[in-house]
């Protein structure tokens, strides 16, 4: 799947830069797809990610934000993209946009004029308005590959991997599970998630949290699963606790009597902290 970055301000705006690989990072360093050396680009800074035909854009953390439309994107997430997003790296500022058809060089250019044309009316904040002075060119990887596993590598270790229902996470000698779902309802899913739970917990002596951030709604059985989850975890010599809990869902977990002793922390840190 290819995609462009049009330059959107500076020297180079309406430069249209072709993407056509599954990762392409940003930042001062020598390994970066696209370099630059102003101060306020981190040395990885951060990178596009293709996959399932869907363009993400992931910060590394590097002290200095990345913006889309003016909105900080959270260290260590995933952002989606859509064509017409503005996207801010420093003083740099670039829009994404698709094109799957081949363009000479000159009609490229022409489009990604346009596309700047279309978007111009979008207010620009103040502080945003700085001229891209530096020169940032696209390079080539000599070891694209080793590169972008070690990223990756490092994306998972913070983020954790997705199984299924789950992404799972090791930190300090917790495992931590997030539940991609919003509602904790339907008996389907909920037997779905029991055994993806049971498939990625199925060791003795772990410290287990279950983030529930996501999930907005939870029915009496999406209880009682947690109850039944404890229990099975407590015969392989393993706790588990809860974290980041909406207040009426903690409300009726409390209200249960196979979850009215479960530990709930009111985030990772806490757990962290926490005597299990």
């Amino acid at each position: 799947m290819k995609f462009y970055l049009i330059v959107a301000k500076g020297k180079k705006q309406g430069m249209p830069i072709p993407i056509d690989v599954d990762l392409f990072v940003v930042g001062r360093e020598k390994m970066c797809q696209l370099r630059s050396e102003h101060e306020l680009v981190g040395d990885q800074h951060c990178a596009f990610q293709v996959r399932d035909r869907k363009v993400f854009l992931l910060d590394f953390d590097s002290g200095h934000p990345t913006i889309v439309n003016e909105a900080i994107v959270p260290p260590s997430e995933e952002w989606p993209l859509h064509a017409g997003d503005l996207i801010d790296i420093g003083p740099m500022r670039f829009m994404i946009h698709y094109h799957e058809k081949s363009l000479s060089q000159k009609d490229l250019e022409e489009w990604a004029a346009k596309c700047l044309d279309f978007d111009s009316e979008r207010k620009i904040p103040t502080h945003q308005r700085e001229i891209w002075e530096e020169e940032a060119e696209p390079s080539e990887l000599d070891n694209a590959s080793s590169v972008a596993g070690a990223i990756i590598d490092r994306l998972n270790a913070a983020k954790g991997i997705v199984k299924g229902r789950l992404r799972i996470s090791r930190e300090e000698g917790l495992t931590i599970i997030k539940l991609n779902d919003i509602y904790l309802v339907e008996e389907a899913e909920l037997t779905l998630i029991k055994k993806e739970l049971h498939d990625n917990l199925n060791r003795s002596n772990l410290k287990v949290v279950v983030d529930l951030k996501n999930v907005q709604r939870m029915s009496s059985q999406g209880a009682e699963m947690f109850g039944e989850l404890a229990t099975w975890l407590k015969k392989q010599g393993s706790n588990l606790a809860l974290c980041r809990v909406r207040a009426d869902i903690a409300g009726m977990l409390h209200s249960f009597p196979a979850t009215k002793h479960l530990l709930i922390y009111r985030n990772k840190e806490a757990a962290l902290l926490g005597k299990w």
